[in-house]
Order: C-alpha cells, then structure tokens, then sequence
C-alpha cells in the first residue's frame, strides 16, 4: 500500500491503489467493478484531508485534459487539466479565463469542486463561470448537467466537493484574451483598511498581504491594458519569505527590533510592476518554502473589522508567525455549496510554514471567523463538521439530498467526508 501526501505534507493516505483513468469507459468501469471508497486526486493542493482515504481507490484523471472551443464565450475543458497548462492552450485559442488565483497548479476538477478563487468584486469563483458539468455518478452512468437541463442538480453539484460524481469535463465561460497592468506597494493597513471599500474597487483586482507585526498592507492590484508589455521582475517572494522567517528567529525577542526589519524587508521586496497576457500574469511561485493555510469567506461588509480582530489575535498570541495573511474580494453567485452563495465576501487566509504547529493558530482565529459567520474554503483546514455548515448555508439540505441522488451508495464518501457533510 503506497503512501499519498497533499502538497504540504498535512494530509497522508494509504491507498490501496492509485489509478489514473484515460477514458469515459475506463472511468465507469473502474466504478462498477471496484469495492470500497473511490475518491478522486488532482495536484494535491488541498490543505484538508479533502483527497485523503487509507485503504479503498485513489483516482486521477489522466486521459481528461483537452481544451476546444465549445461555442463562441465558451470552451469544452477536461477535469483532469492543471489551470496553468490550460490557461496557455486557451491564450492560444483566443480564448481567456475572466479571472484566475495566483496559483496555477491545480487541477480542473479541484478548483471546481473547492470553489477556488482569485481576487475582484466583479468576479466569482472558477464554480461560477461554468455553463455545464460531465459526471460519472456513483454507479458508473455518465450524467450531463447544466444551467439549461436538471438546473438544480447542476447547482447543488457546481461546487461538490468530489462527493456527488466524479467531474470529467466542463464547459465554461470566456472572456477574450487581455493584458494586466500589475503594480505592487506597501502602505499603512490602517490606512488601507479605513478606505477599504474606495480601495478595494479601485482596480480590477485588488488583494493584500499583512505580515505579522509589520504594520504594513502589501497591495498587489491590476486593470486591464492595451499597452506593450513590460517584463514581469524576477520573482523573489521564496527569498523574502526566508527572511521573514530568519527575522522571526533571530528577532523575536526585541520586538521594536523586529518591527524595523520587518520594514526593510517589506521596502525591499513590495514595489513591482509589468504588464504581461492574463495567464502570466496571475500566477505566482508557491514552490519554495511550503506553507498550510486556513481560509474563511465573510460577509464583505463586516471584513474589515473581522481583519482586525485576526491580526490582534495573531500578534498577540502567535507573533512568530511570518508567513503573510492574504485578504481578498469574491462576488456572489447562485451555487448550493460555494461559500460565496448570495453574499459578496471578503475572503481572510492565515498561513503558517508547514510542519509547524497549526492546530492552535487556526482555532484561534477560527473564533473570529465564527462570530462573523464566516465559511471556509472547502480545500483549506478548518474544523467545522455539518452541524455547524448547515447552518451556514440556505441550501444546505438540497444539496446533500442532491449528492445523494447522484452517489446513494457513498461510493465517494471517506469518514472525514461523512463527517463533513453530516452522511
């Protein structure tokens, strides 16, 4: 039995085996014909154990990685592509992503079903550009849904969790290809947060970084651009968060010490600007010093002062924390289980170096996120179980009884899943 790890090493597994499919058959073959859990696996960037099962079928998809144009604004992806390799071959396509994170590894089917996101209030998540999903159900049948045919259905299993079917395909809407003029600064987070709204809109993609103890807000905000592209710096975001965390070490005791480093560190690393094409532009490098994170959507309005209360907390109890917190903006949408569903938000993540103690740091901050009714995102570590979720979300029952129709056998159902879900 070999042994699975996500990216940062906080969910193992042991499954029986690990099958990567290639087919429609294949798929519905290995479902009919196999005993125990099945559960699907991309790139692995979950932070939750969200992939993880010990014994029972680990499945990747393989075969599903093609991109075509499906209709003029809309292109036919397969669920097995990463978002970088996928966003290139839609650039040469003349086709664009409206919106991307600033990660790029994951797969299709991933972001889909965690309800992944980038940063702007005219944007929602990769969920929300979705027109129709290709499923294999939980007894092997192939089931199309969308907007136009079994519209609930296609609702309740937009964001799914990977526990309604197993997606293999997706049509979903374009945008033409365009530019991004990107600037990054630092400023007061005072500042940035008693002009939050003005601040927040100013661009097309507005987020910010906060550093523990530093005082300063790290903006990195884009707008659309017709103007020649100027070459993106060399990235050294690895080399400033190296010393963040030599800084924390050797600093830690002189606490006014650490603040003056921390701002010669933020000077030095904060000011950045190119223009380049969509899908150079959004992603960052993630492949250095590895991190778990926690994540929570709140109501936008009651954002920034939920911000506050996490980094008093934080610079209270955890002041050696140097891995930044990341504050951005999502739009609502219309699907069951997107934590985005009829509200705007606000979305606060709070990192820490993996294999560093996490346990504690996330349920503190969890206990703001809880006041202001926050919900997590469905691929980073939190400890909330059904009977707090439903509560969370006003289609909550729908979408269970949805999932249900889809699996009634719990063929894509792991204990923690069970749990999750209240199954």
């Amino acid at each position: 039995m070999k042994e699975w790890s996500n990216w940062s090493g906080s969910a193992i597994a042991h499954p029986e085996r690990h099958v990567a499919v290639r087919s429609e058959e294949d798929l519905s073959t290995l479902i009919k014909d196999s005993a125990g859990v099945l559960r699907m696996v991309g790139s692995g960037h979950s932070f939750s154990p969200i992939a993880a099962i010990d014994q029972g079928t680990l499945v990747s998809l393989g075969g599903f990685d093609s991109v075509n144009e499906a209709a003029p604004g809309h292109a036919r992806i397969g669920a097995g592509g990463q978002l970088g390799a996928i966003s290139t071959r839609l650039h040469g396509m003349g086709h664009a992503f409206a919106n991307m994170g600033d990660i790029n590894d994951q797969t299709l089917g991933g972001a889909l079903a965690t309800a992944t996101h980038g940063t702007g209030l005219q944007f929602g998540c990769y969920s929300s550009m979705l027109t129709e999903l290709t499923l294999m159900d939980g007894r092997g049948e192939k089931r199309v849904l969308s907007r136009n045919a079994e519209a609930d259905l296609f609702r309740a299993l937009a964001v799914g969790i990977g526990t309604g079917g197993v997606v293999t395909e997706a049509v979903m809407q374009t945008a033409k290809p365009y530019r991004l003029d990107r600037a990054r600064y630092a400023i007061a987070l005072e500042d940035m947060l008693d002009d939050f709204t003005a601040r927040m809109s100013a661009r097309r993609n507005v987020e910010f970084y906060y550093i523990t103890g530093s005082g300063q807000a790290v903006v990195m905000e884009s707008d659309a651009s017709d103007a020649a592209p100027i070459a993106r710096p060399e990235d050294r975001d690895q080399e400033g968060l190296a010393q963040l965390r030599l800084a924390g070490r050797l600093l830690g005791w002189a606490p006014w010490l650490h603040r003056f480093v921390l701002s010669r560190i933020i000077r030095s690393h904060s000011h950045e600007h190119f223009i380049e094409d969509w899908h150079r532009a959004f992603p960052t490098d993630r492949e250095g010093i590895r991190f778990n994170e926690t994540e929570y959507h709140l109501p936008l309005e009651v954002g920034p002062q939920a911000l506050r209360e996490v980094v008093a907390l934080v610079e209270k109890q955890f002041p050696h924390v140097y891995f930044p917190m990341e504050v951005r903006t999502v739009a609502a949408d219309d699907l069951s289980l997107s934590p985005f569903y009829q509200r705007d938000s606000l979305s606060i993540a709070v990192h820490h170096e993996a294999g560093q103690p996490f346990q504690a740091l996330m349920q503190a901050v969890e206990t703001v996120f809880h006041k202001y009714e926050g919900r997590p995102h469905w691929g980073k570590m939190h400890s909330l179980t059904a009977t707090e979720l439903r509560g969370l979300y006003p289609a909550w029952d729908m979408a269970i009884e949805a999932r249900r129709e889809m699996d009634p056998d719990n063929r894509f159902v792991t204990p923690y899943m069970a749990r999750l879900l209240g199954l």
